[in-house]
């Protein structure tokens, strides 16, 4: 399977305007890239018991940050906001790891010759219900920045195709084991943030 693409050339990281998903003038859903309509739906948002109330602006030009978002972001929310015990120390270590790894990362591929271009970046505001939600969000980011920096070091020849597949399907594995952590309930975790065999269960 080869190495994700990139959506298109438009404005860089940071610049408030929103842009067409090509340097020329073909929309985002002409390009395959269309805003998350689902995405601040009000009947999923109702479904999350908040802990926090803050607003963020998700900004993503890759697919996987785009497919992530819209399918997992507050299913995920969701779930942190009743995750108890041994459920939120396992959490935590994952999005510690998944931190660190992603930062390594960058660090490595930073320090290799790049050409950099501009890519498409669409925002779109979300609401942050809980502290891991928020964590979450700013891990799909970091996977962005690894993504558009592995893909300028490909421009200048500084990794391989093979190397670059490599290292995003492990970003995206980073990020997927956070999903894959929310699903099973609170009693399937130890108190040390272990899963239980399937035969067993906390009792409250």
């Amino acid at each position: 399977m080869s190495a994700e693409l990139p959506i298109a050339a438009a404005h860089p990281p940071g610049t408030p305007e929103h842009t067409s998903a090509d340097a020329g003038t073909t929309s985002p859903a002409a390009a395959g890239l269309r805003p998350i309509e689902r995405f601040n739906s009000d009947e999923r948002l109702s479904r999350i018991v908040p802990q926090t109330d803050a607003g963020a602006v998700a900004s993503y030009c890759s697919k996987f940050a785009r497919d992530f978002l819209g399918a997992h972001l507050y299913f995920c929310s969701a779930k942190f906001t009743v995750a108890r015990g041994g459920k939120v120390k396992a959490l935590d270590d994952a999005f510690r790891e998944a931190e660190a790894w992603f930062d390594a990362m960058m660090g490595s591929f930073t320090d290799r010759h790049q050409i950099e271009f501009a890519l498409a970046y669409i925002d779109i505001p979300v609401k942050i219900t809980h502290q891991f939600a928020g964590r979450l969000l700013r891990l799909v980011r970091k996977y962005d920045r690894l993504f558009a920096a592995t893909l300028f070091c490909s421009a200048a020849g500084s990794v391989s195709s093979t190397e670059r597949e490599e290292v995003m399907q492990l970003a995206a594995k980073r990020i997927a084991g956070i999903h894959l952590l929310c699903i099973p309930d609170n009693d399937k975790y130890a108190a040390d943030g272990t899963r239980l065999p399937n035969n067993h269960e906390l009792k409250d």
